[in-house]
């Protein structure tokens, strides 16, 4: 870019604005900027509760639910899963934040979603409001399409979605427990972070 040539930026949970490039010197470049008055948060009312998957799922995951407007994204280990998983330089380090970052840069937005963790999916669901409508991905042991159970009146979704292994029994009596529905997206079996996908697409319509 050349001096008086502008851009798009946004703060972090804040508002979006226009940057101007007034000169490049070998410090770095000298920018001026432009706010907007205010910064709506525009993340969907859709809660995220993820059997935490191998890294580099999880780091398609992250991005992909960012992008698509996401407001919480809960790992939990599960009982199919790979402890080790936790230990990933993805956690240890701020590479996970990073992939949240570029997936709100993709939708040109600026607010993250909050990402937590919890040891197993008994602490997840204690620490999980208990107002949303809760809804589970399963293509074994559910009865009903997910987009046929998606009602005018809900107002906020906490969706679980089983690691890459699927559920445990134990899990299934968890989720059921809850209060949540076993639900399927059609016959054919689809990766983690495909489901998460096909998930969002179908619940965000109605923010669309």
């Amino acid at each position: 870019m050349r001096p008086g040539q502008r851009f798009d930026v946004a703060a972090v949970n804040g508002p979006h604005g226009k940057a101007t490039l007034l000169e490049d010197v070998p410090e770095g470049l000298i920018l001026a900027f432009e706010w907007e008055s205010s910064a709506r948060n525009d993340l969907h009312p859709i809660r995220l509760l993820i059997g935490l998957p191998r890294p580099q799922t999880a780091r398609k995951i992250l991005e992909q639910a960012a992008t698509m407007g996401v407001s919480f994204i809960h790992f939990f280990g599960a009982e199919k899963g790979e402890p080790s998983y936790a230990d990933s330089k993805l956690w240890k380090t701020d590479e996970w934040m990073r992939h949240l970052r570029r997936g709100v840069e993709q939708a040109f937005c600026s607010f993250l979603p909050e990402v937590h963790h919890s040891r197993n999916l008994g602490a997840a669901l204690a620490d999980l409001p208990p107002e949303p409508r809760r809804l589970a991905l399963d293509p074994y042991e559910s009865h009903a399409p997910l987009a046929k159970a998606v009602q005018k009146e809900d107002k906020e979704y906490l969706v679980a979605i089983g690691p890459e292994s699927g559920w445990a029994s134990l899990e299934r009596d968890l989720l059921r427990e809850a209060g949540f529905e076993l639900l399927h997206m059609g016959k054919r079996v689809l990766r983690q972070e495909t489901a998460c996908v096909a998930a969002l697409g179908i619940l965000s319509q109605r923010w669309w």
